[in-house]
């Protein structure tokens, strides 16, 4: 318990307090992560925009059309730091819903609150178990529809054997599939055999930067074809959670691995810890979203082929 809650605590009658972790109640209204001075400003400046500008959004568009000869499956984790990878799995899913032609699966195995179904705004978030793999109709009863191009779905983190008998055989049906999951998760340990990237979501903390560089070292060393297809997010998640973090130097050092790495800047509308929308999301995070999605699908596509699973 906090301060406050060890207060609480100690007054008779009063509510017993919340569990550490427990998920808080989302607020009554939405809160846009730019002022509105801002917001009104890049839409007048829109039509302005330096042609560079323009230029790296049409390339960044087209790295995400990437076509896929087959589905590719991409794992997110927290790599043991307790950063919020389904929030940041949501984001790409829907970056790349919205750019790609094919279907996009989302699926969610933190056991964390909020879920991946909050952050995306499903009614039904559906799960693995029972899915039923012989047509893509049949799938779609067991999953929870976002938009047009975007499903999600939740899987319990503990099960190993959901990757082979649900995830697996669904999985073809989709051009990208991201999964949120554990670092100590034996549903992703069974995905991350079989990823073709990963994205490795870590807090904006020395202790987060210390565990990436031991993280990398070992892949180096066993896997080192592994260390070409990760990226590494650096997620502000608590804003200035430690202040004598250094980010360009941290960044430095793990971009001379061989591994893409991306620093997401601290949102208010992601803090709030409800639904997302895109349209209250900072316009910085939009197209750092957006690079996170590229680069990972890059690596998706052109690094080099995962092990293969039983089943496949």
């Amino acid at each position: 318990m906090n301060a406050s809650q060890t207060h609480l605590a100690a007054i008779p009658g009063a509510p017993p307090a919340p569990a550490v972790g427990a998920g808080r109640a989302a607020p009554s209204r939405p809160v846009p992560a730019d002022g509105l001075a801002r917001r009104i400003g890049r839409t007048v400046l829109r039509p302005f925009r330096p042609v560079d500008e323009v230029a790296d959004a049409i390339e960044l568009g087209r790295r995400l059309q990437r076509p896929t000869s087959t589905g590719r499956r991409i794992l997110v984790d927290d790599l043991g730091t307790g950063a919020d990878a389904a929030v940041v799995t949501s984001l790409v899913a829907r970056a790349l819903a919205h750019f790609r032609h094919d279907r996009v699966l989302a699926v969610d195995a933190t056991g964390r609150s909020p879920s991946m179904a909050d952050r995306l705004g499903a009614d039904e978030p559906g799960h693995l178990d029972g899915v039923d793999p012989a047509t893509f109709e049949s799938v779609c009863a067991s999953l929870g529809g976002v938009d047009e191009n975007l499903w999600t779905v939740g899987a319990a983190p503990d099960r190993a054997d959901a990757y082979s008998s649900g995830l697996l055989p669904i999985s073809r049906f989709f051009g990208v599939t991201l999964v949120a999951g554990r670092a100590d998760g034996a549903f992703a340990a069974a995905v991350g055999a079989g990823a073709h990237a990963r994205v490795r979501v870590v807090r904006a903390t020395r202790e987060s930067a210390l565990r990436v560089g031991r993280e990398l070292d070992s892949l180096a060393a066993t896997r080192p074809d592994e260390v070409g297809r990760t990226v590494v997010v650096v997620f502000d998640e608590r804003r200035r959670e430690d202040p004598a973090f250094d980010v360009a130097r941290t960044t430095g050092i793990i971009a001379e691995s061989g591994a893409a790495v991306v620093v997401v800047p601290h949102d208010r509308h992601l803090a709030q810890g409800a639904a997302v929308l895109p349209r209250l999301i900072g316009e910085t995070t939009h197209r750092t979203v957006q690079l996170v999605a590229a680069e990972a699908l890059g690596r998706a596509v052109d690094g080099a082929a995962p092990a293969r699973t039983e089943g496949e």
